[in-house]
């Protein structure tokens, strides 16, 4: 019996010790434009910043699971004047936490023109994000908001990944809402400055797109 609590205690410690070296961790900073769907206008206009870090476990040689906390800036911005003079120039400025669940598939088995694409990863996942701070402004003044905004937001994740340096990759993600930054209604909703439009269980809402450029530093 003590023979095979030693085993069990040996085998457990070892597990472990090849997991660990399978962990890594790193700092993420860079850069975001956004629009929202559902606010009438176009454009990836609304310009913020993103920093934060993650910690990733590599499944397989080709496959790894990574997850982030993240500070992140999204919303819109526009200056139509001409065509709406009434509201713009217009901004929502939407902050969040940010909690991405990314699986990368690393394309190292794969050859084009002979030339091996290892340095290269695509990246798909979900996020949720924790609304943490917002402002929204018409003419330049501070309004509040017409329909309450959401605490928290379903966003599906999809990119790719750079290698420039052993521990240093450059990465760009397509960020979008599935769920509805504010209240969502089952009809069409247009107040004359906003127009919702629809996504995910059909109701109109509006919904966050963001393009994200951020370094991964592997520390």
């Amino acid at each position: 019996m003590k023979k095979l609590l030693l085993f069990v205690v040996f085998a457990f410690a070892f597990g472990v010790s090849m997991m660990a070296q399978n962990f890594y961790g790193g700092l993420i900073l860079g850069g975001t434009a956004s629009q929202i769907g559902g606010d009438a206008r176009g454009g990836y206009n609304k310009i913020g910043i993103v920093g934060g870090g993650f910690a990733g476990l590599q499944l397989t040689q080709d496959f790894d699971v990574q997850m982030e906390l993240k500070y992140i800036q999204k919303g819109s911005y526009s200056t139509d004047i001409e065509n709406r003079p009434a509201f713009d120039p217009f901004l929502i400025k939407l902050d969040y936490v940010d909690l991405p669940v990314v699986f990368s598939y690393n394309l190292n088995k794969i050859n084009v023109n002979d030339i091996n694409l290892s340095w290269l990863k695509l990246e798909f996942g979900l996020s949720f994000d924790f609304l943490i701070n917002y402002r929204q402004e018409i003419l330049g003044a501070t309004v509040p908001a017409s329909n309450p905004w959401r605490k928290a937001v379903l966003n599906t994740v999809v990119g790719f990944r750079v290698n420039v340096k052993d521990n240093i990759e450059i990465g760009l993600r397509a960020v979008d809402s599935m769920t509805s930054i504010c209240n969502s209604f089952k009809e069409q909703y247009n107040n004359g400055n906003v127009v919702y439009v629809r996504r995910l269980f059909g109701r109109y809402g509006m919904f966050n797109d963001v393009l994200q450029l951020a370094l991964f530093w592997k520390i």
